[in-house]
């Protein structure tokens, strides 16, 4: 037999995406029984393709079906087969360098199931070392394709872009240690007015796009996230758009199952080119049937706004989770590094402006384990019809210090709710097992 808690709210926004990705694996009910090898092997060749490409999540108890998926659960027998030691140990006979899994066991609608959670690799990808027939190769990495499926890497393209993640992940960690020793940056000297004036332009015309496509029109949502990042100089069409959608496909990264630059390869109409850029439209609703959309666009000036509608939006009475408060800088923070890389210098100036709107009466809540409360009423309510933060840095300055800049936009925003001095260790925390894929 095996003990469930209840699913926390990161962990259900997986379960509910109903839509697998590079990141997300859904099995239907299964147990783990190292007899069955050839089951075991199928698994772990989707752990090593995950780990290779951005880490992710096996979610077991989700069955396919004709349309999307069933969320259908495990028995408490099947989910006491999966420990996480043993595991482990199972995978380690055939990855080198091993990978540490962690199996998380919840519930969710009165349905059990088992979560895989796997780590993205740091400095070497994880190769197979060991055959098994129709299941693994020896001597081979396995990645998640665009149709996110467990493969070999075929191609020289999808091998150069591991070596440039290998070396990315190295980059970073010495950016972080210099900039612990360095932690002053010389200040920005602000955007050219003229320039201001013309992403302003473009801001308004992406704002008026998104009007156009918001399919809730006769419902009464007010709270909608606003984010825009752009570079300090504007040059219109300073990119083409094919070196537009490999920046976007490489900042397509997903930490809780839904990435904050959504690119589905499944679904080409989510993407469509504009008169000078790129865009992405997407509404779905999810397993419990709540509304969303996200619309975003990626101009040829470098600009790059996008308008969400949240899981929050409808909540009733209004409120905003702090905890998604914490993970909605550090994924953007971390979108933001992802895509400039491929466009900027390291040593330019990027802004950051996120703008929360309807937020006058909403409260800050907490929900998570880790935090102080997990109570729906607080004291702490905004009084603004809207609440914005913005920074400007580096580009180098904010992917060394991504943990450091997300922690300080937070405080800034719950500021806005009245909360002046909010616990940066938990959000340190936070950050750390998100990007860790840990909840």
């Amino acid at each position: 037999m095996s003990e469930f808690i209840q699913a926390n709210q990161q962990l259900i926004g997986i379960i509910e995406r109903n839509c697998e990705s590079k990141s997300l694996d859904y099995k239907g009910p299964m147990s783990w029984d190292t007899k069955d090898k050839k089951s075991c092997c199928d698994l772990v060749k989707d752990i090593l393709a995950i780990a290779n490409t951005e880490g992710g999540y096996v979610v077991i108890g989700v069955a396919e079906k004709d349309e999307g998926f069933e969320l259908v659960g495990v028995t408490s027998e099947q989910a006491g087969t999966y420990e996480s030691t043993a595991l482990c140990q199972f995978i380690q006979k055939y990855s080198d360098p091993p990978i540490n899994v962690r199996v998380q066991k919840v519930s969710h609608k009165g349905k059990n199931l088992v979560i895989l959670e796997i780590p993205r690799f740091k400095d070497t990808p994880h190769i197979c070392q060991k055959d098994f027939p129709e299941a693994l190769i020896d001597r081979t990495l396995y990645v998640r394709t665009d149709n996110n499926e467990s493969a070999p890497i075929k191609s020289s393209s999808d091998f150069r872009e591991l070596i440039e993640s290998a070396i990315r992940n190295r980059t970073d960690s010495l950016l972080t240690s210099f900039r612990a020793i360095l932690t002053s940056s010389s200040p920005s000297t602000g955007a050219i007015p003229a320039s201001e004036d013309q992403f302003k332009s473009q801001i308004e015309a992406a704002r008026l796009r998104f009007d156009e496509n918001y399919p809730y029109k006769e419902k009464s949502y007010t709270f909608f996230v606003e984010t825009v990042f752009k570079p300090e100089s504007f040059d219109h069409y300073r990119f083409k758009p094919s070196v537009l959608n490999r920046a976007a496909e490489k900042a397509s990264v997903s930490f809780t199952g839904w990435p904050f630059i959504v690119i589905h390869y499944n679904r080409p109409d989510w993407l469509v080119s504009t008169d000078d850029g790129i865009e992405g439209t997407i509404e779905w609703k999810d397993f419990a049937g709540h509304d969303a959309f996200d619309f975003w666009r990626l101009n040829e000036s470098g600009l790059f706004y996008k308008k969400e509608l949240t899981g929050m939006s409808g909540s009733e009475p209004p409120c905003l989770s702090a905890e998604d408060t914490v993970r909605y800088f550090a994924e953007a923070i971390y979108c933001m590094t992802r895509l400039y890389e491929c466009l900027f210098d390291d040593n330019e100036y990027m802004d950051f402006r996120a703008l929360f709107l309807g937020t006058r009466s909403r409260a800050l809540v907490w929900t998570d384990r880790g935090f102080p409360s997990r109570i729906y009423r607080s004291q702490y309510v905004a009084n603004r019809p809207s609440l914005e933060v913005t920074a400007s840095r580096p580009l180098a300055d904010w992917r060394a210090g991504i943990v450091d800049h997300a922690i300080k936009m937070a405080t800034e925003l719950m500021n806005g709710f009245g909360l002046e001095r909010p616990n940066e260790e938990q959000m340190r925390t936070q950050i750390s097992n998100l990007f860790g894929r840990r909840f």
